[in-house]
């Protein structure tokens, strides 16, 4: 497989490319042929992971290193090698993923020791044969025959404990040694005997694991010793069980904090009334319907980062169907939610921004983004019917005779926009009439209300008879078609220009009607004209 320079980088941890290496080179017994390789399809022991690199999510990268808490031999955090690896024993899922994106499991924050293996209880045996003493060393003998009486048992400090055969045998040589050395010195004949069972007392303190067996209210029965070292056992059971109760509360605590921090969301609107306050949709089922109309192709959508950088090419989607780059605070409804907030309230990036917990940049590159694919995906809701439809669908007030064939009512709209810094598209932006900053916009709509017509943005200084001839606004009508316009829509002998073309001879009986000739004709005709522009002052006063 050619891992074998690849290792997990937690402390403690030993599971590397060269395991899984000498896993692979291994028959398996089931397929009958090299383990991960055809037809054997058993899963390796455990899988290693990289870590996310700097340029793709540099956010994950610290938080791995925040958690395996390493330093280097300078004392400074430590940073992971190309062969860094981090094993699938230490993710919750057993693999890095949406709910479980970090390794918190087994990281090594406690060094654990190997327990000492217990000793054997000492069994009795038959005492050794007498050694040959000098002459000097009976004078000064201070084993007494008491002493080897029993050579299970041992007296210290008027406690009886278990003794080994080896320690009875290593207590006779030092005596006998001890007596050799010491020759005419006379020594004290207790500070000897104390001194002969010093190391059986260190290694029953050794044997059962206890380092406080020189207190004098300590009991040396079996007994009690198997007593304690139980309660040793469930001592480290519960410090074990702790262990890991503090990685669980420490998980719970980054979602806590993650969802602490995540501000508001589609998840939040329970009720239709909030949805509709927000958004204008009437219920909560009619925005999921609208997001499913949408959402198909929002996986392939580069998103937005400024006209120079998003103009790049994207990937092959075929393969990777997913969307690149680092992963997204808010969800694709919530970016749909965010977008439709901003359309409907009019509000600026900066309170999307403290709503939705993140920054103005990705308000204003989420809001580009989307209103893009919304143009695309529901541009076919603005079309052009046909006569017969128009003629079919005209309301009563417009059968009346001079209005009959009135086909496209036309008005230009003005949208607030934010200040441009650029001082050339702040002076093109201005509107003497609105006294702020606006985009221009020429629309249509039919008798009925509907809009048929919708133009490119131009800057508020823009006339409304400029925006009107470089519109295709002109391409639209058909011959007979009658237009209704404001006052300051001078466009009459445009239409009768377009005479000049052999297709358009037609374009002559074309009809301008302007408010201050209806207002000239009769009551009803002012009623009319209001009538067919109640839908340009719904879409003026869309967000109050």
């Amino acid at each position: 497989m050619g891992f074998g320079h690849r290792n997990c980088a937690v402390f403690g941890c030993h599971n590397s490319g060269k395991r899984l290496d000498k896993w692979s080179r291994e028959m398996c017994e089931v397929h009958n042929s090299f383990r991960g390789k055809t037809p054997c399809v058993c899963e390796p022991p455990f899988k290693l992971f990289p870590f996310p690199t700097i340029k793709k999510n540099s956010d994950a990268r610290k938080r791995w290193i925040k958690l395996l808490k390493r330093q280097d031999l300078r004392g400074k955090p430590w940073e992971p090698k190309p062969s860094s690896r981090v094993c699938s024993a230490h993710f919750v899922s057993g693999k890095p993923t949406d709910e479980n994106p970090d390794p918190v499991l087994k990281l090594g924050y406690q060094s654990t020791v190997s327990s000492l293996r217990r000793r054997k209880l000492p069994t009795e045996r038959t005492p050794p044969l007498p050694l040959k003493r000098s002459r000097k060393s009976e004078t000064h003998e201070t084993v007494t025959d008491t002493d080897f009486a029993n050579p299970s048992t041992s007296r210290v400090g008027g406690h009886e404990f278990p003794s080994t055969a080896t320690n009875h045998k290593k207590s006779v040589d030092d005596t006998s040694i001890g007596s050799e050395s010491m020759g005419d010195f006379g020594p004290n004949t207790n500070d000897n005997k104390q001194s002969n069972k010093s190391h059986i007392f260190s290694d029953h303190g050794y044997c059962y694991g206890w380092q406080d067996m020189a207190k004098p209210d300590f009991c040396f029965k079996e007994n009690c010793l198997k007593e304690k070292h139980a309660k040793a056992e469930e001592l480290r059971k519960l410090r074990d069980y702790i262990n890991e109760l503090e990685q669980k509360l420490e998980q719970c605590r980054w979602k806590i904090k993650a969802n602490e921090n995540k501000g508001l969301r589609y998840t939040d609107l329970r009720k239709d009334a909030t949805v509709r306050q927000l958004t204008s949709i009437p219920t909560r089922g009619g925005f999921d319907k609208l997001f499913c109309l949408v959402n198909k192709n929002v996986k392939k959508v580069n998103f937005w980062v400024g006209p120079t950088r998003s103009v790049k090419k994207g990937r092959n989607f075929k393969r990777t169907p997913k969307k690149f780059g680092p992963q997204r605070v808010l969800s694709k409804k919530d970016e749909f939610l965010l977008t439709l907030m901003k359309l409907r309230l009019g509000s600026t990036s900066a309170d999307l921004a403290q709503r939705f917990g993140i920054g103005t940049t990705t308000v204003s590159n989420v809001f580009t983004t989307w209103i893009k694919i919304l143009s695309k995906e529901l541009g076919f809701l603005v079309y052009n019917p046909s006569k017969d439809v128009v003629k079919k669908t005209l309301p009563a007030k417009f059968k009346k005779p001079g209005y009959s064939n009135v086909r496209h009512i036309i008005d230009c709209t003005e949208i607030f926009i934010e200040t441009p810094s650029n001082p050339t598209v702040r002076a093109a932006t201005w509107s003497d009439y609105k006294h702020h900053n606006t985009a221009k916009v020429l629309v249509s709509i039919t008798p009925n209300g509907a809009f048929n017509f919708v133009s490119k943005a131009w800057g508020g200084r823009t006339s409304d008879v400029n925006v009107t001839r470089e519109s295709s606004f002109y391409d639209m009508c058909e011959p007979y078609d009658e237009v209704m316009a404001d006052r300051g829509f001078t466009i009459a002998e445009d239409l009768v220009l377009q005479t000049t073309h052999p297709s358009w001879k037609t374009w002559e009986r074309t009809i301008l009607k302007s408010r201050s000739q209806q207002d000239q004709e009769n009551c009803k005709s002012e009623n009319l004209c209001r009538t067919s522009n109640q839908a340009l002052e719904d879409l003026s006063t869309y967000q109050e």
